[in-house]
């Protein structure tokens, strides 16, 4: 039976990691699944991130088509497994603007498998959720938020604006109560960084990749770290200053470039 993964996040714990590593592997995967990814779905996360914004279902009118447009894009055989990884498709980061949590995840998940099962209904869906402990998973959300847009808030304000979010278990519960009887699997980031070729790896033999295709996959180095803690407290006086938008977007840039901030280093 052809079987479909779904990895929509969450946020912030190796998701990149295990895309980049997907992407970088897709030839020798390509016999057991094919990748519909970020690069597939970006009309469709603008859609997706009005409606955690919003709440609005009416904001939803175009999730169809724009899903559409990404199947299109991607163009999975009729004969490979199908893995959805992006974790946009659970809304907009929390804590950035008009987000305080997953208040939209349960909704979107529901679409999504929803939309899965109607154009694939011979199809087995299965949900992995990657998962992070509620410290790390709120500093480096904070951090990267730090980077990407004005926040001003300090860490504390920051930790109690999202303290209903932290636990991520409370909404892995939450979505797999909208999505039932489709399974629910969990991916803790702790125990993905232990794999030998790291998060992808982990993630991969979670989802049963045969032994002889893990045995070809290729390992990927760090990427999308956050910044160190001296870094972070100078974003975090930038966002505060009197500085134009553009001109501290500029700065902020400078500094994450001298300091080799994201990007991809091959093992």
């Amino acid at each position: 039976m052809r079987r479909i993964f779904v990895h929509p996040g969450f946020h912030k714990t190796g998701t990149s990691s295990i895309q980049h590593f997907l992407w970088f592997n897709r030839e020798t995967l390509e016999p057991f699944a094919a990748p519909v990814m970020l690069r597939h779905m970006k009309p469709l996360l603008q859609v997706i991130g009005r409606f955690s914004r919003t709440l609005n279902p009416l904001d939803l009118m175009d999730y169809v088509a724009r899903l559409d447009d990404a199947f299109a894009v991607a163009a999975p055989r009729d004969d490979q497994n199908i893995i959805v990884s992006c974790e946009g498709l659970l809304g907009n980061l929390p804590g950035g603007p008009g987000v305080t949590g997953y208040d939209a995840a349960p909704t979107l998940a529901s679409y999504l498998t929803g939309y899965l099962a109607e154009r694939f209904p011979d199809a087995e869906q299965h949900m992995i959720l990657s998962t992070r402990d509620a410290d790390g998973w709120l500093f480096s959300t904070y951090r990267h938020l730090l980077r990407g847009h004005r926040m001003t808030l300090d860490r504390a304000a920051f930790a109690t604006l999202l303290s209903s979010t932290v636990d991520l278990d409370e909404t892995v519960a939450e979505v797999s109560d909208a999505i039932a009887p489709i399974p629910t699997l969990t991916l803790p980031m702790a125990q993905a960084a232990m794999h030998p070729l790291g998060p992808g790896g982990a993630f991969c033999a979670r989802i049963g990749v045969p032994d002889d295709i893990m045995d070809r996959l290729q390992p990927v180095g760090a990427g999308n770290a956050g910044p160190d803690d001296a870094l972070w407290q100078q974003f975090l006086t930038l966002n505060r200053s009197t500085l134009s938008d553009r001109a501290v977007s500029a700065e902020k840039e400078r500094l994450a470039q001298d300091a080799n901030l994201g990007g991809w280093r091959f093992a």
